[in-house]
């Protein structure tokens, strides 16, 4: 009988010590559930109370991105071939058109368009004659869209901000490409980079025979489009470069130190902290700035195609 009391001691031990186990493990996890639960709650209030930027600021912006109108001064890396003239009866009236509808579901209270300061003034004098009817204007579209624009809502004219700082060294010393990528053994990468590039721009260029001003213009300010255009910069050019000699990231570095100029150009003509600012700027901008601004804080950026339905 003795023997049969130690064992049933024994198991009856046995059997608290696994219950005491199976509640610590149990307490043990509920002491881990409330502190994932506090923890949550204090990345939850920790973001919540991040201190908020200033919030005066109530900008719009619309960017309208563009061809250029005027050839002879077109200095984009890549021409078209194919060219919409802006002079004709249709294109001029895709102009009215789209002049009307950014008045009046935009309204800007500032226009700034792809000219240098240096020529504020030229502009300033061009504006006051075409008010009074004795300037036709030019082909560009800072006159086709930007003069009509200001002029239908009683601004005193647009404001140049464009900017172009030198090219660094690294690139300015590369004459050709091609055979730069060559050297380097990136010559397949180049290929690949420029041949579907080509292709892009050929299409984009073919579509000038088929659609009309105000159609193209929608295309442009696609968000398809400024994703396309914004590959350029990422793939296969930025990659040309070896050892501390990184001249296709540079040259894409170099594109961002230009625009982060012309941003704050565009930034620094707005007088109040609630303006409505119309950009017109080579389409090849468009995507950069619009990262700029919504990156900024202060602009709401509005989709142009919603306003060129």
């Amino acid at each position: 009988m003795k023997i049969k009391s130690k064992i049933i001691k024994t198991l009856l031990i046995v059997i608290i010590l696994q219950i005491q186990g199976c509640n610590n493990e149990k307490n043990e996890e509920r002491n881990n559930n409330t502190t994932a639960v506090k923890n949550d709650t204090l990345v939850e209030y920790s973001l919540k109370n991040i201190p908020k930027n200033l919030d005066k600021y109530k900008n719009e912006a619309l960017i309208l991105g563009t061809f250029h109108f005027n050839r002879s001064t077109d200095g984009s890396d890549v021409v078209a071939q194919k060219h919409i003239d802006v002079t004709t009866q249709n294109s001029q009236a895709d102009i009215e058109l789209l002049v009307d509808k950014i008045v009046i579901e935009f309204k800007p209270t500032k226009i700034v368009v792809e000219w240098m300061p240096k020529f504020q003034k030229d502009f300033d004098s061009l504006f006051v004659e075409y008010k009074n009817g004795n300037w036709k204007l030019g082909k560009n579209e800072a006159f086709q869209i930007g003069f009509r624009v200001a002029d239908r809502l009683g601004l005193s004219g647009v404001i140049c901000i464009d900017n172009k700082p030198p090219q660094p060294e690294t690139v300015t010393s590369v004459d050709d490409w091609e055979a730069y990528a060559l050297d380097l053994g990136q010559k397949d990468l180049w290929k690949e980079y420029d041949d579907v590039n080509n292709v892009f721009n050929n299409y984009l260029d073919n579509l000038q025979d088929t659609l009309g001003l105000l159609d193209y213009l929608k295309v442009l300010n696609s968000h398809e489009v400024a994703a396309r255009t914004k590959q350029f910069f990422f793939k296969g050019l930025v990659n040309l470069g070896h050892g501390d000699k990184y001249v296709g990231a540079d040259l894409t570095g170099h594109w961002y130190r230009r625009n982060t100029r012309i941003f704050v150009n565009a930034r620094n003509a707005l007088e109040n902290p609630n303006e409505r600012l119309l950009i017109i700027y080579g389409n090849g901008h468009k995507w950069i700035l619009e990262e700029m601004l919504k990156g900024s804080g202060e602009f709401e950026v509005r989709d142009v195609n919603t306003i060129l339905k």
